[in-house]
């Protein structure tokens, strides 16, 4: 992770954003099972990265907007192109088939575990 600039914890909250831009901290600490005051470290470390951006919307004074920027969607298809060699490498010599179930699997744990479908 070192190696495109990121740090752990980091890619999830990237994600998320990719997918929900322009909303607050307190909605990603909750999609993503973080604690509240984690996220805003984390954001705040991502801000000074330049790889989110933090607007106080007019109508809610205490609460920050937060929203991907383009260095931060460039960092995080880093993170998937990193993440798809990984799964290439650590999948090698399975079928289609044993991919499938194997994200089947561990989809099901998740949910076992969690009480949450994976997005």
């Amino acid at each position: 992770m070192v190696e495109i600039g990121l740090t752990p914890g980091q890619p999830k909250i990237l994600r998320y954003l990719s997918r929900h831009d322009c909303c607050m901290q307190k909605e990603i600490a909750e999609a993503l099972d973080i604690e509240p005051a984690t996220v805003s470290q984390v954001l705040n470390n991502m801000a000074k990265a330049g790889l989110v951006q933090k607007a106080a919307p007019a109508e809610r004074r205490r609460a920050e907007s937060v929203s991907i920027t383009e260095k931060g969607r460039a960092g995080f298809e880093k993170w998937l192109r990193l993440c798809h060699r990984i799964d290439e490498i650590s999948l090698d010599g399975f079928s289609p088939e044993e991919r499938r179930q194997f994200t089947e699997y561990l989809c099901r744990m998740y949910r076992n575990l969690t009480g949450k479908a994976l997005e």
